[in-house]
């Protein structure tokens, strides 16, 4: 056995992160990576493996059981695994292991199935149960946008041009900028918010909590809207609850799929082809409602 196969998985790990930084990924790719691979590291402790050579495909399938026992969602056990992939094919890139233990692990299955969106009753619903202008105007800026959390805690005063309605998101998902839009209702909203701010500069942060008057987290967020959605009675009121909606309300009003892309920041169309799957059971709805010759003959 070569003896660099005996490198701590420790080792291994924060040779990773330092490949990350220097290759100058997000923050919160860097993040998804140290979360996912440190509970790895810790569980990997418990269960005396601590360098590559104890990593083997039992091990890993023993440490995916255990997440399913754990009851994590689809989308976190499916999370973990590649995460472990990416890091074990950088071992192998980085010559600490022959070849990935990964590579005989079947991923997990996630189901595909599209989360539901907001029906306009609900959307109307949570307006309503805003308490404040700050936020109303959160909620109406994530259902007229559709951008991540992530993006939308980032913003800064300055990333929003309140006369042309045009918002900068600023090294959104690959390091890419893109601007996104706000309708009349949603900037008459958020100027509303600002003015009753009223001392603010351009690099200050655009969301701020209410009694520290520092910027809105994506924690402080979660906990908001999970506040909003309880007093509105609508059960899924998450921040990436209103991105789906803005992607299926967008298609159904006629939205051109590629501009759709480019809003939501998606490198290609695949996701939203599962929103377009829906737009065409609508289309099927409607045509078994007011079909012509069904209905007039």
């Amino acid at each position: 056995m070569d003896k660099r196969e005996f490198t701590t998985i420790e080792a291994a790990y924060e040779t990773f992160l330092l490949d990350m930084r220097a290759q100058r990924f997000t923050q919160s790719t860097i993040d998804f990576y140290r979360y996912r691979l440190t509970a790895f590291i810790t569980w990997c402790h418990d269960h005396s493996a601590s360098t590559l050579s104890d990593i083997t495909p039992t091990l890993l399938r023993s440490y995916l059981v255990h997440l399913q026992d754990r009851e994590l969602a689809d989308y976190s056990q499916h999370a973990a695994a590649r995460a472990l992939r990416a890091f074990l094919n950088f071992c192998v890139r980085e010559e600490l292991l022959p070849l990935s233990p990964m590579r005989k692990v079947n991923m997990p299955k996630v189901d595909k199935r599209i989360l539901p969106a907001l029906s306009v009753a609900d959307a109307r619903q949570i307006v309503k149960a805003c308490k404040s202008d700050r936020d109303k105007a959160i909620v109406l800026f994530l259902l007229d946008t559709g951008v991540r959390a992530a993006e939308f805690v980032r913003l800064n005063v300055g990333d929003v041009d309140t006369d042309s309605g045009e918002v900068r998101i600023k090294q959104g998902k690959g390091r890419k900028d893109r601007p996104v839009y706000l309708g009349a209702k949603a900037l008459r909203q958020l100027t509303r918010y600002l003015s009753k701010r009223k001392h603010y500069k351009s690099p200050d942060p655009l969301w701020i909590s209410i009694h520290q008057r520092e910027r809105l987290t994506k924690s402080g967020l979660n906990q908001l809207l999970r506040r909003i959605g309880k007093r509105a009675e609508v059960a899924e009121c998450k921040p990436h609850t209103f991105r789906r909606t803005f992607a299926l309300w967008s298609l159904r009003a006629g939205m051109n799929i590629y501009v759709l892309q480019r809003l939501m920041g998606h490198k290609d169309i695949t996701v939203l082809r599962q929103y377009l799957a829906l737009v065409d059971e609508d289309a099927r709805q409607a045509h078994e409602s007011y079909g012509p010759v069904d209905n007039n003959l």
